[in-house]
């Protein structure tokens, strides 16, 4: 079983701190669709990015994360 990140945590996290998509990309240094590819799954984000955005959400990088018995670890 591997750890990924998980999107509509991140989705979930970010309206819960009052940002929006395009707020937190700006933090980021990313697009607003990079965004919303990360929160629908669409695509996984650099480790470097996902941990900013646990920082910019004032989260522990974990709390991103979820175990996935489907993923194949690295």
């Amino acid at each position: 079983m591997a750890v990924v990140f998980h999107g509509p945590k991140l989705r979930d996290q970010r309206r819960l701190a009052g940002l929006s998509a395009a707020e937190l990309a700006a933090q980021l240094g990313r697009s607003e669709s990079a965004i919303w590819a990360y929160e629908t799954g669409r695509m996984q984000p650099p480790l470097s990015v996902a941990a900013a955005a646990a920082s910019a959400l004032e989260l522990p990088l974990e709390a991103l994360l979820h175990d996935d018995p489907l993923a194949v670890a690295a």
